[in-house]
């Protein structure tokens, strides 16, 4: 099945690097009529410079933190005066601290709870109305096992996933009415900079890379790559059921 969104608009938040890196030219190559990536460093890195010379005025770039709503704000506007309309936003940036909760400082805390869930409050309280106003549009959020089952060393990362699930089904159902549907891709471990810096903070990285793939009943982890498709899918039409919903892309971890 050849899955394509032609004619949407979509945001794309943590858009420098690892999932969100990866979705950038799936969406481009399925006739996305724009796409807005937001990443965090104050200049694009390479891959975003590259990406640009390639898809020219369709890819547009926006630096921000996610933690700030003035950061909401730009990206919507972005999205409106170069493409018009807001139909696809995936809220993809995340930070994790890896280590017990009662060894987090409180800052640690505080930036994963304004990254991770936060900064969702900020993007619906700026693009929901946007799409309300056009009839209708999906929201893909991040989610993860970490907020489906106890892992050690999540302590600040899993509740902040916990969160952003209840919070799927929240706007799910707030929405619905307007058709705006809200889900949340609940992946295992995924091949990203994000799970490298963890695994050199564990103080044994290949321990830590072994203990990841023992983890997942397929034998492996997943590619940046095979996800951002999955994304693509939930964008598009052909997913037009599911709201509501914490999808788990986790080679079967959270069915043991």
């Amino acid at each position: 099945m050849q899955i394509s969104v032609p004619g949407k608009v979509v945001i794309i938040t943590g858009a420098s690097s690892g999932i969100g890196l990866a979705m950038l030219p799936v969406f481009l190559e399925a006739e996305a009529a724009g796409v807005i990536a937001v990443f965090l460093e104050s200049e694009p890195p390479l891959a975003l410079h590259a990406l640009r010379e390639r898809w020219g005025q369709r890819l547009r770039l926006v630096a921000g933190d996610v933690r700030a709503e003035a950061t909401a704000q730009r990206y919507t506007y972005a999205a409106l005066d170069h493409f018009g309309r807001i139909d696809v936003l995936i809220n993809n940036a995340a930070v994790s601290v890896v280590k017990p909760l009662h060894e987090h400082s409180p800052d640690e805390w505080d930036a994963v709870m304004e990254t991770n869930v936060k900064a969702i409050y900020w993007s619906a309280r700026h693009v929901i109305p946007v799409m309300m106003r056009q009839g209708g549009g999906v929201i893909l959020n991040s989610g993860s096992i970490s907020g489906a089952v106890g892992i050690p060393t999540q302590g600040a990362y899993a509740p902040s996933k916990g969160a952003i699930h209840q919070m799927t089904r929240q706007m799910a159902i707030e929405y619905a009415a307007h058709k705006i549907r809200v889900n949340a891709i609940c992946c295992g471990t995924v091949d990203t900079p994000l799970v490298q810096r963890s695994a050199e903070a564990s103080g044994d990285p290949d321990a830590y890379w072994a203990m990841l793939r023992q983890g997942h009943p397929i034998g492996r982890i997943a590619t940046p790559e095979e996800v951002a498709k999955f994304y693509l899918y939930m964008a598009s039409d052909e997913a037009s059921f599911f709201t509501g919903a914490q999808i788990m892309m986790d080679g079967g971890y959270t069915a043991r």
